[in-house]
């Protein structure tokens, strides 16, 4: 009678583990990776930094998000000091999904940025990063 006990309980835990596990799995967007670089190649991002030169061009912000489903969308909002200069709405095509957006700074623009990763409304990573 205990061995049957013991081994329902196993059972039981295992089924109610499982149903967090979904529970979380649909619980996202969660950002898993992030960063500011100087460029995307091959689906992988280069030139990661949190400091860059006023004549960079062009920077990239690399998101790599998970517990999603298709269809989901998410937005990177570009801010330069407190001032939002870029949104761009990107859409998930699956879990976990890569994805990026980039922006033209001007070599004027120097001084504090920051882009914040966004879901619903919500900011999921907010990245720091200075030109100078």
């Amino acid at each position: 009678m205990r061995t049957r006990w013991l081994a329902m309980t196993a059972v039981t835990l295992s089924c109610v583990a499982a149903g967090r596990g979904l529970a979380q799995e649909q619980a996202g967007p969660v950002v898993m990776e992030a960063a500011v670089g100087t460029a995307v190649v091959d689906r992988e991002l280069q030139g990661a930094a949190e400091m860059f030169p006023a004549t960079v061009g062009t920077l990239y912000c690399f998101s790599r998000i998970g517990q999603t489903q298709a269809g989901t969308t998410i937005e990177h909002v570009w801010y330069f000091g407190d001032q939002e200069v870029a949104r761009v709405e990107l859409s998930i095509g699956g879990s976990p999904w890569r994805t990026w957006s980039s922006k033209t700074i001007p070599a004027e623009a120097t001084g504090s940025w920051r882009v914040d990763i966004v879901a619903n409304g919500n900011v999921l990573k907010s990245l720091a990063f200075t030109v100078q």
